[in-house]
C-alpha cells in the first residue's frame, strides 16, 4: 500500500529537531477538531506515531496504546497530536475560520483532547488548527462560503481547500436488546460471521424504521425476518441532535436504498405508503424546495416541529423519535431507552467497544438482486469491499477541485458481494497554505508525519482493531498526487499572497 514518505521525507528530521524537551511545547505540537466518528481510532493513531496524550483537569487519559503500535511509538520522539471531537459540523466552522475559538466541547467521555504533560488544558491552549475531521464531504454550499468575501475570504487567506479520505468506516444500527416494555427480544436467527447478534433487517425494514411506518417491535415484516416475535412496545429511533457526518452518510444511504420501499402506513393501518426517506436538510435555504438528501442535520419531527420554512414536519407513520448531542451521548440514550435503535460508527457498538450494545446486519443491493438471504454485519472488511468499489478519475484539471472528490468519495448504494450497505469516508480538511508561527512551530509538519502513519501499512491493525479500515490504494494514489502538486498541494510558510493558516 502506498503512503506518502516520498513527501514526507524530512517531515520526521524537521521535526525531532524541535523536541528536546516537552516544555517546548510551541516547537512540537499540532491540533485538529471536528468528527466523532473516528474520535478513539485517531486518538490512538497519534499516541502510536507521538508522546501519548495524558489528558488533564479531569479530562479522559491517558487512553490505551493500541495493540499494533508498540514497534513504531518510541516514547521519546517528542510532541503530541491532539484532537476535539466536536461534530463534523463544528469542523466545517473551524475549518472555514481557522480560529480555534469557534472548537465547540467534546463530551465528557471523549478520549484525550488535552494532555497535562504538555500544559494544554483546552481547546483555548491550542496553537491554532491545522487539520479538521469530517464525515460529512465538502458541498457547493461549503466552496461558496470559503470563497466568499473577496481579500478576507478563507481562500483569499489560505488557498485552495484541500479534503482527502482518511479513514473507511460503517454506521452500525445498535439496540440494546430490549423491546419497548423493557422484556428482552427474542432473536431467533444465528450471528452472522463478525456480526454481534442474530436480528435481521431487510432494507423495507429498516427504511421502513427510519421513516416512522415501523413503529412497534411486533410489526409482521419484522416478525417474518427473524422466524417469530422479537417483542412488543415502541421502537424508539435515537439520532443525532448535532450537525453530524454519520447523519450525513446514514441519511445519504437512505435517500438512495428507500426511495422505492413501500409498505403499510403502520402495524394499525393497511394503507400502503411510500417508505422513502422524508427527514429534509435542516440546513438548506428555504428558498428552495427542502430536500431529503445526504446532510449533517436533518428536520427530524421529535427536534424541529417545523423546519426552517415554518411547515409542520409531518410524522405520518406515527413513530417514535428522539435525539442525542454527540456519538457516546446517543449511545448511551439508546442504552438507556426500552426499545431503541440508532446510529453510530462501528467502534461505538460490539464486538469494537468490549462491554458495547449489539448491531442489526442489513440486507445489502447484492444480497437483494441475487436473492442471496444473507444479511451484512457492520465490519471493516464490508465496509472496505462498499468503498473499493467507488473509483476516482481524477486529472490534473479536476484534482484540485474539492467537489471532484466529494462526488466520487460518497457509495450511498454498493452493489458488490459483501458490502456493508451504510458505508463511507471519514475525511481530513488540510489547508493549502500553512504559515510558521512565531514561535517557530510549523505543525503542518507535524500533521503530514502523522498522516504518513495513518496511510501507511504500520497502521493497519489499529484500523483493524476499531473496526475501521483503511483507504484503498487507488485513492491513496490521488491524495499522494494532489498533496505533492507544486500549484495545488501542501505549501509551508504561506503561499504567495496569502498569510496561511495558522
Amino acid at each position: 500500500m502506498r503512503n506518502m514518505k516520498a513527501l514526507l521525507m524530512g517531515s520526521v528530521a524537521i521535526a525531532a529537531m524541535g523536541v528536546a524537551s516537552e516544555s517546548a511545547q510551541a516547537q512540537s505540537l499540532a491540533f485538529g477538531a471536528g468528527a466523532t466518528f473516528p474520535q478513539v481510532l485517531y486518538r490512538q493513531l497519534a499516541d502510536c506515531v507521538y508522546s501519548q496524550a495524558q489528558g488533564s483537569s479531569g479530562k479522559p487519559g491517558p487512553s490505551p496504546l493500541a495493540t499494533g503500535c508498540s514497534g513504531f511509538n518510541t516514547s521519546g520522539f517528542g510532541g503530541v497530536l491532539l484532537y476535539a471531537a466536536t461534530g463534523s459540523g463544528n469542523g466545517k466552522l473551524v475549518y472555514r475560520t481557522n480560529d480555534k475559538t469557534q472548537i465547540g466541547t467534546p463530551s465528557s467521555s471523549a478520549p484525550a483532547y488535552t494532555s497535562s504533560n504538555w500544559g494544554v488544558n483546552g481547546t483555548a491552549d491550542y496553537d491554532g488548527v491545522q487539520f479538521v475531521g469530517s464525515d460529512d464531504v465538502i458541498t457547493a454550499s461549503d466552496v461558496s462560503l470559503w470563497n466568499t468575501g473577496g481579500t478576507t475570504s478563507p481562500q483569499s487567506k489560505f488557498g485552495n481547500i484541500i479534503a482527502i479520505p482518511a479513514v473507511i468506516g460503517a454506521i452500525g444500527l445498535g439496540f440494546n436488546g430490549k423491546d419497548g416494555t423493557g422484556a428482552a427480544l427474542n432473536i431467533l436467527p444465528a450471528t452472522p460471521t463478525g456480526g454481534s447478534s442474530g436480528l435481521n433487517l431487510s432494507r423495507n425494514a429498516f427504511c421502513g424504521i427510519a421513516s416512522g411506518h415501523i413503529t412497534k417491535w411486533n410489526n409482521s415484516i419484522l416478525t417474518a425476518l427473524n422466524g417469530g416475535v422479537l417483542g412488543t412496545g415502541n421502537i424508539t429511533v435515537v439520532h443525532r441532535q448535532d450537525g453530524s457526518g454519520s447523519t450525513f452518510l446514514f441519511s445519504n444511504a437512505m435517500v438512495e436504498q428507500c426511495r422505492y420501499e413501500f409498505g403499510p402506513n403502520n402495524e394499525s393501518d393497511a394503507t400502503v405508503v411510500s417508505y422513502a426517506f422524508p427527514w429534509t436538510d435542516h440546513s438548506q435555504a428555504c428558498t428552495t424546495p427542502l430536500l431529503a438528501r445526504g446532510a449533517n442535520q436533518l428536520n427530524w419531527p421529535d427536534q424541529f416541529p417545523t423546519d426552517q420554512c415554518g411547515t409542520a414536519v409531518a410524522n405520518t407513520g406515527g413513530g417514535t423519535f428522539t435525539n442525542a448531542s454527540g456519538s457516546g451521548a446517543l449511545v448511551s440514550l439508546v442504552t438507556s431507552t426500552n426499545g431503541a435503535i440508532g446510529y453510530a460508527s462501528a467502534d461505538f457498538w460490539l464486538p469494537a467497544k468490549v462491554g458495547g450494545l449489539k448491531t442489526a446486519n442489513l440486507q445489502s443491493q447484492w444480497d437483494i438482486t441475487a436473492s442471496t438471504g444473507k444479511f451484512q454485519p457492520p465490519t471493516p472488511a464490508g465496509a472496505q469491499k462498499a468503498m473499493s468499489s467507488a473509483i476516482p478519475q481524477m486529472d490534473a484539471t479536476t484534482r484540485s477541485n474539492p467537489l471532484t472528490w466529494s462526488l466520487q468519495g460518497v457509495n450511498p448504494n454498493p452493489v458488490v458481494s459483501g458490502a456493508y450497505p451504510i458505508s463511507g469516508f471519514s475525511w481530513i480538511f488540510l489547508y493549502q497554505c500553512y504559515q510558521t508561527h512565531a514561535n517557530t512551530n510549523n505543525a503542518y509538519i507535524w500533521t503530514k508525519t502523522w498522516l504518513d502513519f495513518v496511510y501507511g501499512t504500520g497502521a493497519a491493525p489499529i484500523f483493524n482493531s476499531n473496526a475501521f479500515a483503511q483507504v484503498p490504494a487507488i485513492w491513496q494514489t490521488e491524495i499522494y498526487t494532489l498533496l505533492n502538486d507544486s500549484t495545488n498541494g501542501l505549501q509551508g510558510s504561506g503561499c504567495s499572497g496569502k498569510v496561511g493558516a495558522y
